[in-house]
């Protein structure tokens, strides 16, 4: 098959989306298809790329790292006639293109909702942000002029279903790179940020805005260190919510405990997941959470938030710990870990073997069966 990817984040940004986006693409290939990725053009993009189309594009001024697309050209449209399957991973400028190829053309077309738009309203200023009543009718009617759209999560399918998608809905929560977890240690987190050989580490990975309810973490955090003083927290990755992040550490007076490690190349991440001792989340409006399939992948038990999108790749007291909101039930389930190595690293093995199944090759594998099964309802619709 030919298939069209339209995406309105692509590398050099660092995010779920394209992480997936780049997994995806990949397996495909792997698999013999010939995948067309379309994206917006960026600064920081150079070289050529003769699998990649880039719109010109501008800075969205609104949300760090997103950019808009100005989606008209020839050549783009020679090439959108020729594909097989067109498929959108957001609704936006470069996924605009997608739609309206698909009707254009005739082509079947298959959305991802990777985001829960109705929480990231509140980056866009008052008098320009949409009610969630009207965020929920948008997507609506873009979905429903797809042919199937795919949920990360049950329950971004459950959201779905009430506002009102009526079009099949496949649950594909796509892997992660389980070979890269395969590969030897290159990188010694403990000795870069001067720890102790013994110190205990919880570990964050993700962007520091709003929506990843970090402050929830540190003030939790707080309560953990007071009882074990050999205990660290490091956040890994940045965004706009660090300055509010670092203010709140040092009204805590935990800076010496916190430590803000920015973005780090993907090699460094997966030995920081390997070495960390738990992973910690507290997002509320995940569609999949890939950092915490990713924490699995590497046998870290995690403690998060009981909140959609985590709670359907947390197996309670077997591959981790959900929680309700109340900082200091959090704090109590990440010490009964950390006092308990031997639960810990049967819960650790647990992760990784449950991860391992859930690879990005077996998630290409259902995806293109997705594919086929939209494309035979095209041929042979059903009788009404």
């Amino acid at each position: 098959m030919r298939i069209g990817i339209f995406t309105d984040t692509y590398v050099p940004d660092i995010n779920g989306v394209v992480t997936v986006v780049r997994l995806m693409e990949r397996e495909l290939r792997k698999l013999g298809h010939e995948v067309i990725v379309f994206a917006p053009s960026h600064p920081g993009a150079h070289g050529t790329e003769s699998d990649v189309f880039r719109f010109r594009s501008v800075r969205f001024i609104f949300y760090s790292g997103m950019r808009v697309a100005l989606p008209y050209d020839r050549r783009a449209f020679q090439i959108l006639r020729t594909l097989d399957i067109v498929h959108s991973q957001d609704p936006f400028s470069v996924g605009l293109v997608g739609f309206w190829a698909a009707v254009r053309y005739q082509i079947p077309h298959i959305h991802t909702y990777h985001t829960l738009y109705t929480e990231y309203r509140k980056y866009l200023p008052l008098p320009i942000r949409p009610s969630r009543r009207m965020v929920e009718h948008m997507s609506r009617i873009f979905c429903n002029r797809c042919d199937a759209v795919i949920a990360p999560s049950k329950s971004i399918e459950q959201a779905l279903l009430r506002y009102g998608i009526h079009v099949p809905i496949y649950v594909l929560p796509f892997g992660v790179d389980t070979e890269a977890f395969l590969q030897p240690e290159v990188w010694n987190l403990r000795e870069t940020l001067g720890l102790p050989h013994h110190a205990a580490i919880l570990l964050h990975v993700g962007r520091l805005g709003w929506e990843k309810n970090v402050e929830f973490i540190i003030r939790s955090f707080q309560y953990i260190v007071a009882l074990r003083s050999d205990t660290w927290l490091v956040l890994v990755g940045d965004g706009p919510h660090r300055p509010v992040l670092e203010r709140l550490v040092r009204e805590l007076n935990l800076v010496n405990k916190v430590i803000f490690l920015g973005r780090i190349p993907k090699e460094q991440l997966i030995d920081a997941y390997r070495q960390a001792t738990l992973f910690v989340f507290a997002s509320k409006t995940e569609t999949q959470g890939l950092v915490v399939m990713e924490a699995l992948t590497a046998g870290l038990p995690v403690v998060a938030l009981n909140a959609m999108g985590v709670r359907d790749f947390i197996l309670q007291g077997k591959t981790g710990l959900l929680v309700e909101e109340d900082e200091k039930l959090f704090a109590d389930a990440c010490l009964s870990l950390l006092n308990d190595p031997e639960w810990r690293k049967t819960m650790g093995q647990t992760a990784r073997q449950w991860a391992m199944a859930r690879s990005a090759q077996a998630s290409a594998l259902q995806l293109v069966a997705i594919y086929e099964a939209v494309r035979a309802r095209r041929i042979s619709p059903p009788k009404v």
